[in-house]
């Protein structure tokens, strides 16, 4: 089990501290640009690859824990609940103006944001249609968020891709994002859960005033706790 990357048939801001992580606010349109290519750890974006890239795990969530990685049915019995899917990417979040177009102002000045992205697997499957006929490489998408607390949205290609366009027109700042698009990236499986060993979550458990090592959690307060976060996941 653990982390698996698969995918479809240096800048300080990206690092530390609260999550840069996407999530749509309702009401609100964004264009984003899917940015975790085969190439990007030497610095390129191969944007005609068959592919983005995309990371996974199974994960689960408790009070006091927070996420983290299920290894093995040790991890299942703990958490007192099956674990859930998890999948995660990178995106470029360009900036739109209040009509939804591309604020090239907010470009110039270098608003752009570089995230990652975690959903479950019904975005996933969303997200691999689209691309099956409008490339990601190729089109960018837009995200219309119409509830932010279930993170409800839609999703529609566009005719093409402000990526590659940097790309071809303007290369000096095609490679900055980059750079940052390669940051983010190496940061990926922490955005998905904790990857702790069994002591440690039993440490983690104990440490909350909970169940004692070995135990699992209530079920019933799981069981709430797994729901809740399922719908937010679709």
């Amino acid at each position: 089990m653990g982390f698996q990357e698969f995918g479809f048939g240096q800048d300080d801001e990206e690092f530390g501290g609260k999550s840069n992580r996407f999530k749509g606010q309702a009401g609100t349109t964004y264009r984003v640009s899917f940015a975790w290519w085969p190439g990007v750890e030497d610095g390129v974006l191969q944007l005609d690859a068959k592919t983005p890239r995309f990371a996974g795990c199974k994960r689960h969530y408790l009070a006091g824990v927070g996420y983290f990685i299920n290894n093995g049915p040790e991890y299942t019995k703990l958490a007192g609940s099956d674990p859930k899917d998890a999948i995660a990417t990178v995106i470029v979040n360009w900036p739109l103006d209040s009509q939804g177009d591309l604020d090239k102002a907010a470009m110039a000045a270098g608003k752009v944001q570089v995230q990652p992205w975690v959903v479950s697997s019904d975005k996933y499957e969303q997200w691999k249609s689209i691309h099956k006929e409008f490339h990601f490489g190729e089109h960018d998408v837009k995200v219309v968020c119409t509830d932010t607390q279930y993170q409800k949205m839609q999703f529609v290609s566009c005719k093409n891709s402000i990526l590659a366009k940097l790309a071809e027109k303007a290369p000096d700042s095609f490679d900055k994002i980059v750079t940052k698009i390669k940051n983010v990236a190496a940061s990926v499986n922490r955005e998905l859960g904790q990857n702790l060993s069994l002591d440690d979550l039993r440490s983690k458990l104990q440490g909350k005033g909970g169940n004692p090592a070995g135990a699992a959690p209530d079920p019933v307060s799981t069981k709430e706790i797994d729901n809740l976060i399922d719908d937010m996941l679709d």
